[in-house]
This record gives structure tokens, C-alpha cells and sequence, in this order.
């Protein structure tokens, strides 16, 4: 029985628990985080956490914020790796090897930071930095966009609602700006300019990167098939079929690769009733935080319940732990 999983679970890739990013989204997934500064139970936001991410400043600094394609990646993940360690142990800034606490969940170890900042370079924000890996050709980054993202997960409250999320998402992935046009030759969805996304070739297959022999293609519309890739798996195909409904599966458009039959949370066997629609409201099943209009996609404590929820925190006690060593 396949059930959905959790676009935004990234972490738990790392852990070996699953293959999908939590409050979050492509086929690395993301992750929740307790803001107790270490504690399991912790259900409210850190007092010190801002409810609102502050407006990055218009001016001169701002115009050219010195942020480069080659080097984007590493810096969003440092900043990454901080708001973790804020959220899980209550200390941002954690060295590499320093001894953090997260409770009976997590447990008392070093922090691995190299490994914490490898993925979040990967992935990025909700999977914004996946291709990179692939290449870093065709793709530019916007400054303001670029410094708007890292300023906000700076500030990024451990417990995440999801029009705040949608605010970072998007910031973070109109950070990366593909440069290619309908019809060009692509090997990741990065490179094709907002719109498009990169329709696998030869067969659908795509390498260990996210890449592909493919071409940028007009994003499908409500209705349209979304399927474009059939490794067996329904979790990782379901995952990476969402950047045919939005761009890069970022959910610009409000709308979801709807891959999962919304009564039962099972995925459909027949491949064709993969289609583009609309994103659900809160308290209906999810397969991803893509999936919800106003709210993140809960897993659940033992990944069986996948349904969109107003606030969550953000990192879970999974991937507090994932970069963790005993």
C-alpha cells in the first residue's frame, strides 16, 4: 500500500527514514522542528522568533548584493543550518562538532554542520536549490530576491504558518533564474525561465541530480496530465511530477500534481489520472506542502496522516536529529 508522503521532508533523506522535505517540497523533502531549545513537546512559537519576516531594504546594497551563482548555494545553506540549530537546540550558530541537546527525541551529540550544510545546499529552501547540483549554466541569481530569501530564513519562525511559507517560497525561488525558453534543451527545470518546466527525454529518466536529457516546456494547466516520470516509484515520481503544474514544483500556480486519491491518501495506479489541480484547503489530505492553499503538509508523528494544517513547526525532531552524531 503506498501512501503520500511529505514533499518538504528533506531531512529524513539524509536520516535514511524516507525518501521524500515537512513544513515543506521534489523528491528530497523537508522537515518539522520543535523551538523549545531542545525540548519534545514544545508546541508554541519562540518568544524571541518574530511572527513577521522583516522587508529587505531596496537600496544600493541590495541593487547588487554581491550574491553569485557559484557560491549562492553554500550561503543560503549556513543560513539554513542556523535557523535549524535555533529551532531544535535554541542556539543559532552552532559550530561543526558542537555539543547541542534536543531532548528525549534527539538526544545529547555534536552537531555535524558539514553534512547539515550539504543538503541544505542541495535542496535549498522547499527543494528552490535542486539542479544546481546539475549545473549551475543558464541560471542567474536576482539579487533582491536572492538577499529577500536569506533575510527571511534568518528570521523564520520555528513555527511556520503557511501563508508565511508561501512568502519565503517564493522568495527563495524567484531567487534562481533560468535563462532558457520554450523549446531549448535542458537538463534540469532550473534553467527554463518562469513558466516553463523541463519535460524528461528518454523515457522519463532522470540521473541521481534531478537532471535529465530533456526540453523546457509550458507548464500543464488545470486538468492536464502531470506525470512525466515513471522510475516505479509513486512517492519519488509523485514528488518530481510536481514541476509540471508549478514552476520547479514551487506552487506558484495553485496548483498540485494530484496524484493521490483525496479519500483515501492512496496513489492512483493508473498514471493517467495524474492531472494538474487546484491546491486543498486545511484539513484535507495532502501529498506535499504544495498541496495545500493556506497550510503545511503534517506527516503526522508516524507519517500516516498527511493532511494541510494552518501552522506547524517547521523543523520536526528528524531532522533535528539527522545531523546529529551520538
Amino acid at each position: 500500500m503506498n501512501h503520500l508522503r511529505l514533499l518538504c521532508l528533506a531531512t529524513l533523506t539524509a536520516s535514511g527514514l524516507t525518501g521524500a522535505l515537512v513544513a515543506c517540497s521534489s523528491d528530497d523533502s523537508i522537515i518539522t522542528i520543535n523551538d523549545d531549545g531542545g525540548t519534545a513537546d514544545a508546541a508554541q512559537p519562540d518568544a524571541d522568533v518574530p511572527d513577521t519576516t522583516p522587508p529587505v531594504d531596496s537600496g544600493p546594497d541590495v541593487a547588487d548584493a554581491g550574491l553569485k551563482v557559484e557560491t549562492y548555494a553554500t550561503q543560503l545553506a549556513e543560513t539554513m543550518c542556523n535557523a535549524l540549530t535555533r529551532c531544535c537546540f535554541g542556539n543559532a550558530n552552532v559550530p561543526d562538532g558542537g555539543v547541542v541537546d534536543g531532548g528525549d527525541d534527539v538526544g545529547t551529540g555534536a552537531f555535524d554542520r558539514a553534512e547539515c550544510a550539504s543538503l541544505y545546499a542541495r535542496l535549498g529552501f522547499e527543494n528552490a536549490n535542486v539542479g544546481l547540483g546539475t549545473t549551475t549554466q543558464n541560471v542567474v541569481v536576482n539579487q533582491a530576491k536572492g538577499a529577500d530569501c536569506i533575510a527571511k530564513i534568518d528570521t523564520l519562525m520555528c513555527n511556520l504558518d503557511g501563508p508565511s511559507l508561501k512568502t519565503i517560497r517564493a522568495a527563495c525561488f524567484e531567487a534562481l533564474e533560468g535563462q532558457l525558453q520554450n523549446g531549448a534543451a535542458c537538463k534540469t527545470s532550473l534553467e527554463c525561465a518562469s513558466g516553463l518546466f523541463c519535460l524528461p527525454g528518454d523515457g522519463g529518466v532522470v540521473d541521481a541530480d534531478g537532471g535529465s536529457n530533456g526540453t523546457c516546456v509550458p507548464l500543464r494547466t488545470a486538468g492536464q496530465p502531470c506525470s512525466i516520470q515513471n522510475t516505479g516509484s509513486d512517492e519519488s515520481d509523485s514528488t518530481a511530477s510536481e514541476i509540471a503544474c508549478s514552476w520547479r514544483g514551487g506552487g506558484d500556480t495553485n496548483l498540485r500534481c494530484a496524484s493521490y486519491d483525496a479519500t483515501t491518501g492512496l496513489y492512483k495506479a493508473d498514471r493517467a489520472e495524474w492531472t494538474c489541480e487546484p491546491t486543498v484547503a486545511n484539513g484535507e489530505i495532502c501529498n506535499t506542502t504544495v498541496s495545500c492553499a493556506n497550510g503545511i503538509c503534517d506527516p503526522g508523528e508516524d507519517f500516516d496522516k498527511f493532511t494541510c494544517e494552518p501552522v506547524l513547526a517547521y523543523f520536526n525532531k528528524y531532522s533535528c536529529a539527522a545531523h546529529v552524531d551520538p
